[in-house]
């Protein structure tokens, strides 16, 4: 499988590099960025010609897979340049500045069939093993709640890994929210199953750091059958510390699973038991995703991931921005 990798001077190229270089028969044959240099650094240390300008390395390197990165504002032409070259694709959340700039590239990768796979890298939490596993069996009963709380350390994280752009709303489309909190958005949504969701209310602060973008956002959802979600995410922990605080947690009328981060607890009434199994962290949840996808693409399965789910995450996250009355632009 030969892979190439759009605009690397991303701070998940790292761990996008390290995730495919583990599955097996993998070559990088390009790397690029728009930066001068920065191409230039990362092919020595993961091989393949390095490029300013991606047009130029699809067309000289023909890969068979691409991953994808850039600004947000950038992501939905390079999204689009690679779907109408025909190449599998793995795309960098959120793939845009809002649902609206999504939802085209999902009609056109559906039109042609196309392989997008996102890194919504929870869905690789135990907790969805577990609740598959009771559920295929009639163990799980009506779900009533789930809650997901990502607080990162302070923004200025992504100025020193060189991604200062995302504190400017006009190029990443917001903060935490838009993000990270994208995660627990995704993940709501697939404990629902598919059902419509409406945001009750939501609240931003930027009272943190008091940059352009927010640095704190806590929303509270219910899917059309009633059940709750209540979703936090930050750039408000007091650490530089990698995982910072992080939990998810889902119940429902016969269990109950907590995800914290890098062990599970899993409760269920109807024979009293308390597990504790131990899960991968997030770092390894990123190393699953390559071999995963590529794994996915050769068997004709669809990814974990698509730019669908991306989408309707991202449908309502514009949807707390607009409850909580403001925008993530600020005048």
């Amino acid at each position: 499988m030969r892979i190439a990798m759009i605009e690397v001077g991303h701070w998940h190229a790292g761990m996008h590099l390290r995730s495919f270089q583990l599955a097996e028969g993998v070559e990088i044959v390009g790397v690029s960025d728009h930066q001068p240099g920065v191409a230039a650094a990362f092919a020595q240390e993961s091989g393949g010609r390095a490029f300013e300008r991606y047009q130029d390395m699809l067309e000289a390197t023909a890969p068979d897979f691409v991953v994808a990165m850039g600004t947000h504002a950038d992501m939905p032409a390079i999204a689009r340049f690679v779907l109408e070259a025909g190449i599998p694709l793995a795309m960098e959340k959120p793939v845009g500045l809002s649902a609206n700039d999504v939802a085209p590239l999902v009609e056109l990768a559906e039109k042609r069939n196309a392989f997008v796979a996102v890194p919504l890298i929870n869905r690789y939490s135990g907790m969805w093993r577990q609740l598959d596993e009771l559920e295929a069996v009639g163990r799980v009963g009506a779900r009533t709640h789930y809650h997901f709380r990502v607080i990162n350390g302070p923004p200025e994280r992504y100025e020193l890994d060189g991604g200062g752009w995302m504190l400017d709303p006009a190029i990443s489309g917001g903060g935490c929210l838009r993000n990270v909190g994208i995660h627990g958005i995704d993940g709501f949504l697939r404990f629902v199953q598919g059902e419509a969701v409406e945001v009750l209310s939501a609240a931003l602060s930027y009272r943190a750091h008091g940059k352009a973008i927010e640095d704190f956002c806590a929303a509270l959802l219910r899917s059309e059958s009633g059940v709750i979600g209540t979703v936090e995410a930050g750039y408000s922990y007091a650490s530089m510390k990698p995982g910072g605080d992080f939990e998810g947690r889902l119940a429902a009328a016969n269990c109950y699973i907590i995800d914290r981060n890098d062990a599970l607890h899993v409760a269920t009434l109807d024979d009293g038991a308390l597990r504790t199994p131990s899960i991968p962290d997030q770092g390894e949840r990123y190393d699953q995703f390559g071999r995963d996808t590529l794994a996915r693409l050769r068997e004709g399965r669809p990814p974990i991931a698509s730019l669908n789910d991306c989408c309707r995450a991202m449908q309502v996250i514009d949807e707390i921005y607009a409850k909580a009355r403001r925008t993530p632009y600020r005048s």
